[in-house]
């Protein structure tokens, strides 16, 4: 054998064979792949190029997201105390309405009310034309609860006293005592005498 003898592999089919219909198909395969795998690695291109615009745009909107979740929780507790502070608009104005004088209930109260008798919660409203107090207390003594309720049954200024609950607390002295209070009602009085 020749020492410049090269061994050649094709696929292609010879010359001669050129207008064969394998030679045609083969001609075709290739060429049609060429054009399918160069398509192929344009949309992996582009694929790749666009992926570091469309993690740009994310970033840009998780920041954007970001920014705007900090301004809510911010204006939260704004609009909290706005919500708090309209509530509370509402229920003063619903007592300077009334024309009702609390603060002579609740000195009326105090003053039927015994040393030692601590008052857990206390709710003035009106319901019915009628001054209703909700009154939550406790003590160490039975006597005082007694001593309590004989001073609100003799003040004038209180229509009928109503005991909801006592209880005691457990591995404790201590009494609660919830009672229900119907003040005379001021503006019936006038309405009556004049």
């Amino acid at each position: 054998m020749p020492a410049n003898f090269k061994r050649e592999i094709s696929l292609l089919p010879k010359d001669q064979d050129n207008n064969s219909s394998t030679a045609k198909l083969i001609r075709w395969i290739t060429t049609v792949g060429r054009v399918v795998i160069i398509f192929t690695e344009l949309i992996v291109i582009a694929a790749f190029v666009s992926r570091f615009w469309l993690d740009r745009k994310n970033s840009d909107l998780s920041e954007s997201i970001r920014q705007q979740k900090a301004i809510l929780e911010s204006t939260a507790l704004f609009e909290v105390d706005y919500s708090t502070l309209q509530a509370r608009l509402k229920a003063i104005k619903e007592l300077s309405d009334n024309n009702i004088d609390y603060a002579s209930k609740l000195l009326s109260l105090s003053e039927s009310t015994p040393p030692n008798i601590l008052y857990k919660n206390l709710s003035l409203s009106t319901k019915d034309n009628k001054i209703l107090a909700v009154v939550s207390v406790s003590t160490t003594k039975v006597e005082l609860i007694a001593n309590f309720i004989d001073n609100l049954n003799l003040n004038q200024d209180i229509k009928s006293v109503t005991i909801e609950k006592i209880s005691k607390k457990p591995k404790t002295r201590d009494y609660l005592i919830d009672i229900l209070v119907e003040f005379k009602n001021e503006t019936n009085n006038n309405n009556k005498t004049t």
